[in-house]
């Protein structure tokens, strides 16, 4: 295995699992999206940037796509699987401002045995839906699913999924 490291002196096979564009640490351009639990739901605070902008003033329809996208994934790894999107469909109920900080919330609604379908919604800071989304996603085979595992406890994370799972 290479001992190469990026700029910042991370190796960059512990970089590989923390490069997703909306979660990952190690990508200067990426979202910076963080995670947690509340109760059922997984729960990320996320203040918009000026460059996420699609018309003067709003947020570009794919960014909060992409934040419900990733929230729904992280909902996933929450229920302890791997899994990726199969399907997303977003409902964008309110224009989403670039100067209002943001809740988003995912939710798993049904698991079967290969697929998982999820809720997520996004909302400003008086609680109205700016966006909502439904999503099923595909759980992954065991090799990729392990392949994650390994990726995610380089990287230091002590939750992973288990690689069946």
């Amino acid at each position: 295995m290479s001992n190469a490291r990026d700029q910042s002196g991370v190796a960059l096979t512990e970089r590989r699992g923390r490069m997703c564009y909306a979660c990952g640490d190690a990508n200067e351009r990426g979202l910076h999206m963080r995670f947690r639990r509340e109760g059922e739901r997984t729960v990320c605070d996320y203040t918009p940037c000026e460059f996420e902008q699609g018309f003067p003033g709003r947020m570009h329809g794919g960014i909060v796509t992409t934040l419900i996208d990733e929230a729904m994934g992280w909902a996933v790894y929450h229920a302890s699987a791997w899994a990726a999107t199969a399907r997303l469909n977003v409902r964008f109920r309110r224009p989403v401002g670039l100067d209002v900080p943001l809740r988003i919330e995912a939710w798993v609604t049904r698991d079967r045995s290969r697929l998982i379908e999820l809720r997520a919604e996004v909302r400003d800071a008086g609680g109205v839906i700016l966006a909502e989304g439904d999503g099923t996603f595909m759980k992954l085979d065991e090799r990729f699913a392990s392949e994650l595992t390994d990726l995610a406890t380089q990287a230091g994370s002590d939750d992973t999924p288990p690689a069946g799972g």
